[in-house]
């Protein structure tokens, strides 16, 4: 392959457990793929403000892709240079639709928005705790999210992360004849993204800009790591998509080759066999 883009999900592929660590074998290997003027881009479901700082201070990573594809950044001066917002109409729907009592987020602006009575009484919700230390961190209480108008604007996606496994069925069946959102499964809940919005998608906003700018990078450049359902249109859409080896089944099927799992420098151990050779 002529490798030009390393696209690499963060939580469960280039991290390790604790959400934050990198190994120094990864480092590394990413430093050896950037010398050779392959650009490293962290693609993550996450929001730009807890993207993990071991890998957006690397020199080698100039760009980022967070929300499941919503927004691509140039991270020298912080620009967005590809999105793909919910129209805040959309978003208050949602809200209207879901069960008063359900714990929802809205995430917008760098920071993860809930109902005021949600937000103070956070505790009494079972969210896994690293989702809750990223909410003690950029949550923000609002009166109401129910109505367009009071929203903040440039919403990139909204967040049902506990939803009752009956329920669950029923609002994806909903949500899904709208014709308005893109949704990822998630273990307990699911994510509502603009109609259209994938991280293969993002991938490719980020190329039309960097082919503005004089750089040309198409999908058979690409090479993507994940283990998510949310990395599959990722790994099917570049030249080569590989899956880490805590991935499930499905993301598994979906990738060119499988590499060790996260906690065993699999992102290292596949950059190194495919791209670098060393």
């Amino acid at each position: 392959m002529n490798v030009k883009l390393i696209a690499l999900d963060m939580d469960g592929t280039v991290l390790l457990d604790d959400h934050r660590s990198v190994t120094e074998r990864t480092v590394k290997t990413i430093t050896r793929a950037a010398a050779r003027h392959i650009l490293v881009v962290p693609t993550s479901g996450r929001i730009i403000s807890v993207m993990p700082e071991t890998i957006m201070s690397l020199p080698a990573v100039q760009f980022a892709i967070t929300s499941n594809g919503a927004l691509a950044y140039r991270l020298k001066d912080n620009k967005v240079i590809y999105s793909n917002y919910i129209p805040p109409e959309n978003a208050a729907a949602v809200f209207r639709t879901i069960p008063k009592t359900m714990w929802a987020e809205l995430w917008a602006n760098g920071k993860i928005y809930m109902e005021r009575d949600k937000f103070l009484h956070r505790s009494d919700y079972p969210l896994n705790p690293f989702h809750a230390e990223v909410i003690q961190k950029i949550g923000m209480e609002i009166g109401s999210l129910t109505s367009a108008e009071a929203l903040p604007g440039l919403i990139e996606k909204i967040n049902l992360p506990c939803i009752l496994p009956t329920l669950k069925q029923k609002l994806w069946a909903e949500f899904s004849s709208w014709g308005s959102f893109s949704l990822i499964d998630t273990p307990n809940g699911f994510e509502i993204m603009n109609r259209g919005t994938s991280k293969a998608v993002g991938l490719s906003g980020l190329c039309r800009r960097l082919y503005q700018d004089g750089a040309e990078v198409q999908r058979q450049n690409i090479i993507a790591f994940g283990d998510s359902e949310n990395d599959i249109d990722m790994l099917q859409t570049s030249g080569f998509g590989i899956a880490m080896g805590n991935a499930c089944e499905r993301v598994k099927e979906a990738a060119d080759a499988v590499t060790r799992r996260n906690t065993e420098d699999g992102v290292a151990f596949a950059i190194e066999r495919y791209v670098t050779g060393t």
